[in-house]
């Protein structure tokens, strides 16, 4: 079985042959060699403390929306999507007060900084850079660094399923990531690139506390005890794609768009707007789908969103080949012509 999903995804051999192995005591010199060799890595795919710590995407998320958004304080949330949703609920929980921008496609930053120009009340702009549920990806997040730097406000990213396939421009504020989608390891590292430093007042939790891993990382420690087994996957997947360089986007790019060729469903992103990670097609019968896709030896994922049921999510990330795409282009083209 391969797995075509939006995470997890499929892993090469050698990144699953690296977990297999006696985790080392994380106080120990074999331990900090791991962990330097993983910080050095990712610190080369993006220019920013990153910080690893245990846990999913969505922890990455709420590790970063409590650590840089006080109970009270204003927030601009640009929804898009499922995800987008589900950071704003994460922040009211926190206590923000959540001014939501909610479109079908992601909105002009001129719309941005209209809002931050009418409301200086306004601390932080939160979004989705790469939006899972409808394979959107917010490809103007540049302009964005620009107006949020010249309007004094933070920029907390979500990427969980972008980065680094999908290029993030340099200066965000905080980028909040994970190890199992297009970093190509198992789910277990929550990831943040922190360009700021920590500014919650209180109230996070001592797991979550940003500030607690940011002092243990000149000793090349973590407070508690990391995701020892997956940082040697990391380890692995990280000099393959760092190996690729460029190329490891552009082959994302290609996949993305022979799916979007070949498949005779209609798609939900427009063009300029589609992820390099997930691709999403509007579909008939998408349970019929997915089944048959399973029977022909892939697993893919329904619907989200606005379009739950009626909808299927293909992931190009991980270790497949352009034959794999060809052979699921075929199925769901045969679902498509028995509709």
């Amino acid at each position: 079985m391969k797995y075509l999903t939006p995470g997890p995804v499929q892993l090469p051999k050698p990144v699953v042959d690296a977990m297999a192995r006696q985790p080392p005591f994380h106080r120990g010199d074999e331990f900090r060699q791991l962990f330097k060799s993983v910080l050095d890595k990712l610190q080369a795919l993006y220019s920013a403390t990153s910080i690893v710590m245990p846990g999913t995407g969505t922890l990455a998320v709420d590790t970063m929306i409590y650590n840089y958004v006080n109970p009270g304080e204003r927030i601009l949330a640009i929804i898009y999507g499922e995800f987008g949703k589900r950071a704003v609920e994460s922040a009211r929980i926190r206590g923000a007060d959540v001014v939501e921008l909610e479109r079908d496609l992601p909105p002009q930053p001129d719309e941005v900084e209209d809002i931050l120009r009418r409301d200086s009340t306004i601390k932080a702009v939160l979004l989705v850079h790469n939006e899972t549920s409808t394979g959107i990806a917010y490809k103007n997040l540049k302009r964005l660094v620009d107006i949020t730097k010249a309007y004094g406000v933070l920029l907390l990213v979500d990427s969980v399923s972008g980065f680094p396939a999908e290029p993030l421009p340099p200066e965000v504020d905080v980028v909040a990531t994970a190890s199992h989608k297009a970093l190509l390891a198992p789910p277990g590292a929550s990831i943040l690139y922190i360009g700021v430093q920590p500014r919650a007042s209180g109230g996070v939790p001592p797991s979550m506390d940003l500030r607690k891993f940011v002092k243990t990382l000149e000793h090349l420690e973590t407070p508690y005890t990391p995701p020892i087994s997956v940082l040697y996957a990391l380890d692995v997947s990280l000099s393959y794609i760092l190996e690729l360089g460029k190329k490891y986007t552009d082959t994302h790019r290609e996949r993305v768009e022979y799916l979007y060729s070949a498949v005779r469903l209609n798609p939900i992103p427009p063009p300029d707007v589609r992820s390099v990670t997930v691709t999403a097609f509007l579909c008939e019968k998408p349970k019929e789908a997915i089944a048959k896709l399973r029977e022909a030896g892939y697993v893919i994922a329904g619907g989200m969103y606005k379009y739950r049921d009626r909808s299927i999510r293909i992931g190009v990330m991980g270790d497949i080949t352009m034959n794999d795409l060809k052979a699921v282009a075929e199925v769901l083209n045969d679902v498509a012509g028995r509709g």
